[in-house]
């Protein structure tokens, strides 16, 4: 026994000074590396990198040297009460005011947002911000509040545009949902991989067929008020850790501010189904710890457990890395154990068994092919980590909100490692220290083999909980601190205030970048009414199994077969898809070519693919320069135009192939990851 209790005393004294090490050490070793960075970028003559590095350099730099100001001071927490007498009714009513105005106002703006229906947004916000600091505040008044918000920035993107398809997984999921519908069974594995995870298909189907909607409405009505309800489970999982209300309410509310998470509300697919699965299993799992009736909250678990496996295929292996180093924190930290190892036990083994013995057509057709070694022998930079980067000031603005979290998360993260003992609030602390890297914009992004095979983008969503709560915790204890050893002259709630209202307009208008602003030109990751009409005379005049060349999002559409919402049989129209690789031998093209006209006009047309296949893919943005407008209009007077309408322009350069129907190609473009 002696032994015993003596080994495990070492073990915690090693433990402390590991922790004091990386608590002295981490706002040292990243001020170094900022300023390595610097001068790096400038000896190698890239002025674009730094100047865009500034934006996030310089905040890590001031809060670095924050910490290690407050690191010799004594920071008491207490709950922070800066507007006694404002009343809640009363911002409850300006909330209400001001969220009826942001859908009259999006009801009269259909097929754009204005700037002022941000306005609103940041009202709104404003209102619920202040009521966490109120004296009477209402945790479920806040948690609705900030619910209806990010349903609200959802629905204004995708029942706003007449087809938004975001990411453009968007429209292989709609085809899969539609088929369960017409066909009232399961897709087949001659389809799709997603015939092994079949849940989030059915769920889109059910919800078509109960209230006889298309399945694109469907998908966009369900998934977005299922997305938004994660903000309950992370106030009642950070309350369990924290046991402050403010602070558990203030992280949440910053949560529902975060660019990537009100990006993904739009985009609600497969992946973010899981992740939606994955924090109310960690909410689950934290509960046994908590809670009395712990056998309800086990069986609970392994439900959704049950339902994370069958809901997306590659998600579940990212999960268990995070909880891989959830459990190295919990280790090093040593302030409780709550992640049970029999619990990851059951979440690797249920995942695996059903791969090997179920899904094992995913694994030969997915999974095993990103493996090969050809893939790895050399370093690839995608599309977008190779562009040349805007260097103007005003196309930066986009960072504000990364500047003000990274200031504030870092504080968070100092504060928390250097007062780790006995609260286990340390644990996420250390978490998203070591999780950073996936959710700042850094080099792992540009990578192809990173990004492409195995989707390190998506880790920013999967974390961006936690570095919601080390944001807010950032906050608390700047507030904290400043009111207590702050000059008169510094107007602390003024600073908070103006920080926190740069970082929620920022992060709502940048979001999804659907509305000229601030001097950025916008994506338009949505089609019109006039294109729908030019790709529905697609569908009606060209023959099945024709070439048709086009830009790589309309591609996208093409992917998918064309069933009729009228239609209770399968009416399938499959064409070969090709992406116009080079626009000078458009004429020299067999098939037809359809052309978004008043979008390359607007901003230009991407002509390349998602990268996914292949990392030699060839990849450029046709930019709507002079040049290029008089080149295209040189090559396509050689074409027969065909249809056109004031967005798309369709043409028939050669005699049209006629194919065979094939469905090997479509099984291709859906069995991606």
């Amino acid at each position: 026994m002696f032994g015993l209790s003596e080994e495990t005393g070492l073990k915690h004294v090693d433990n402390n000074r590991l922790m004091k090490v990386i608590s002295f050490l981490f706002p040292l070793a990243i001020i170094f590396a900022v300023t390595f960075t610097f001068v790096w970028m400038f000896a190698t003559g890239k002025p674009g990198y730094v100047l865009r590095g500034l934006f996030t350099g310089i905040p890590a730099i001031l809060s670095c040297l924050f910490i290690l100001y407050i690191y010799r001071k004594d920071v008491s927490l207490h709950d922070i009460d800066s507007f006694p007498s404002i009343n809640i009714k009363s911002l409850t009513y300006v909330f209400s005011i001001f969220y009826i105005g942001s859908i009259v106002v999006l009801l009269l703006s259909q097929g754009e947002r204005p700037w002022y229906y941000f306005i609103f947004i940041l009202v709104m916000y404003l209102s619920v911000f202040l009521q966490i600091f109120s004296k009477e505040v209402k945790p479920s008044l806040v948690l609705l509040e900030s619910f209806l918000i990010m349903v609200n920035l959802t629905y204004s993107v995708t029942f706003n545009y007449d087809f938004y398809f975001g990411t453009t997984d968007i429209l292989p999921h709609i085809f899969l949902s539609e088929f369960t519908a017409v066909s009232g069974q399961t897709i087949s594995t001659s389809l799709s991989d997603y015939a092994f995870f079949p849940l989030y298909h059915i769920l889109v189907a059910e919800t078509s067929v109960i209230l006889n909607i298309s399945a694109k409405s469907s998908l966009f009505l369900i998934t977005a008020p299922i997305y938004a309800v994660v903000v309950i489970f992370l106030y009642y999982l950070f309350n369990h850790i924290t046991h402050n209300r403010q602070i558990s309410l203030l992280s949440c509310l910053l949560y529902s501010a975060s660019y990537i998470v009100l990006y993904y509300g739009a985009n609600v697919i497969t992946r973010t189904m899981s992740f939606v699965a994955f924090i109310i299993l960690l909410y689950l799992v934290y509960s046994v710890n908590f809670k009395e009736d712990k056998f309800s909250f086990k069986t609970l678990s392994v439900i959704v457990l049950i339902f994370l496996t069958l809901v997306h295929n590659v998600s579940i292996l990212q999960f268990v890395l995070l909880l891989v180093i959830l459990f190295a924190s919990e280790y090093l930290i040593k302030a409780g154990d709550y992640i049970g190892k029999p619990f990851f036990l059951l979440l690797n083994v249920t995942y695996t068994a059903y791969w090997f013995f179920v899904a094992y057509l995913f694994m030969q057709r997915s999974l095993t092919p990103r493996l090969q070694s050809h893939f790895w022998d050399s370093i690839v930079l995608t599309a977008g980590g190779s562009d040349v980067l805007e260097e103007s000031f005003i196309g930066l603005v986009g960072l504000l909100d990364k500047s003000v979290f990274l200031f504030f998360a870092l504080i968070g993260i100092g504060f928390l490692l250097k007062n780790y003992r006995k609260n286990y609030a340390a644990v996420f602390g250390l978490f998203a220290l070591l999780t950073l890297i996936f959710y700042i914009p850094n080099p792992l992004n540009t990578i192809w083999q990173f990004k492409v095979l195995f989707r390190v983008d998506r880790f920013m969503l999967f974390v961006s909980p936690f570095m919601a709560f080390v944001m807010g915790y950032g906050i608390y204890v700047f507030w904290n601190y400043m009111d207590k050893y702050s000059p008169k002259k510094f107007n602390t709630v003024f600073f908070v205030f103006v920080l926190f209202s740069i970082f929620v307009f920022i992060s709502s208008v940048f979001s999804i970048s659907d509305a000229d602003m601030l001097g950025q030109s916008s994506k338009h990751e949505y089609f019109t009414a006039n294109e729908l009409s030019g790709f529905e005379h697609v569908y009606k005049y060209i023959p099945e199994g024709s070439a048709v060349y086009s830009d790589y999002y309309t591609t996208r559409y093409f992917y998918l077969p064309s069933i009729p919402e009228d239609s209770s049989g399968m009416n399938i129209s499959i064409y070969d898809n090709y992406r116009i690789d080079n626009v000078s031998e458009l004429s020299s093209y067999r098939g037809y070519v359809v052309f978004r006209t008043h979008e390359f006009l607007r901003s230009g047309l991407y002509f390349g693919s998602d990268e996914s296949s292949t990392k030699e893919t060839t990849n450029y943005f046709y930019r709507n320069t002079p040049a290029n407008v008089i080149d295209l209009e040189t090559n396509l007077t050689k074409a027969n135009k065909i249809y056109s309408n004031p967005a798309t322009d369709i043409f028939a350069p050669g005699p049209a192939l006629s194919k065979p129907l094939r469905n090997s190609n479509l099984n291709n473009t859906l069995t991606g990851i």
